[in-house]
């Protein structure tokens, strides 16, 4: 279309959109801005609600589905029946480090979340902005977690006769592992391969569990509990280093925690 034929086309836009409108009187012009004078002294009168740290921490637990407490709730089930309906302790200590690497899989699409609708820019354009809602949704999944594998352990500990601490060590490792890796896909995966990639980790660990406990005879033996502690506290180390990291990532904004999204708009 040449730049005549684009001005006849805006001309006739303009008057079909003019014949379209309404005129208005003085009285409702007059009518209109007296209600928006009316209402913005109103809002200017309100005093804001400014909602506290806590506050806000706590409101993010209604937005996290449902189906995640009950997937929860489901694994801990679990394990106590694997840990009451198994004969052999052999199993129920492998079990207990699976499904403590599963238990992060339940979170991570709340997690996640902003990458799979693909809301990190709205967010950032938010007073509670993309970074303050996933440092609250760690906090709050952080800790439902941490009861579900605290929950485990309880109930695997009478079952295999060991301690609560040497139960825990079991656990922990694999827990650690999972979160950080589901963190690290947060921050550098697309949102089509993050929570594949979480799921991969998730696999890796367990299988790595039962072969470890299929070659070594002695992995869960009390000998074994400074390896399972050295284990834990590297594994802790890693999930600290991507917790700092995926905030500053976050805090840094779009281009850098979801740079993916920024390439399309370049």
């Amino acid at each position: 279309m040449g730049e005549v034929g684009r001005a006849r086309l805006e001309m006739e836009l303009e008057q079909h959109y003019a014949a379209q409108r309404e005129a208005a009187s003085v009285g409702e012009i007059d009518t209109i801005a007296s209600a928006m004078v009316a209402e913005d002294a109103r809002m200017r009168r309100t005093q804001p609600c400014h909602m506290g740290a806590a506050e806000f921490v706590a409101s993010q637990v209604r937005y996290i589905p449902a189906w995640t407490w009950a997937a929860q709730v489901a694994l801990v089930a679990l394990m106590c029946v694997v840990a009451h309906a198994t004969g052999d302790a052999g199993p129920t200590k492998v079990c207990v480090g699976i499904l403590s690497a599963v238990c992060v899989l339940v979170g991570v699409p709340t997690m996640h979340a902003s990458k799979l609708h693909r809301v990190a820019e709205l967010e950032y354009a938010c007073p509670r902005n993309a970074a303050s809602v996933l440092v609250a949704r760690l906090i709050v999944l952080g800790c439902s977690s941490a009861l579900v594998v605290a929950l485990m352990v309880g109930a695997t500990a009478p079952a295999v006769e060991a301690s609560a601490f040497d139960v825990a060590l079991w656990a922990c490792p694999p827990f650690f592992l999972s979160c950080a890796g589901s963190l690290m896909a947060l921050r550098k995966a697309s949102p089509a391969t993050a929570p594949m990639l979480c799921v991969a980790l998730a696999v890796a660990c367990s299988v790595a569990l039962m072969a470890l406990a299929s070659t070594v005879p002695d992995l869960y033996a009390h000998a074994s509990i400074a390896s399972w502690a050295s284990a834990a506290v590297a594994a802790l180390a890693w999930l600290v280093r991507e917790v700092v990291m995926t905030m500053l990532a976050a805090n840094t904004g779009l281009d850098a925690f979801s740079p993916h999204l920024a390439r399309t708009y370049n």
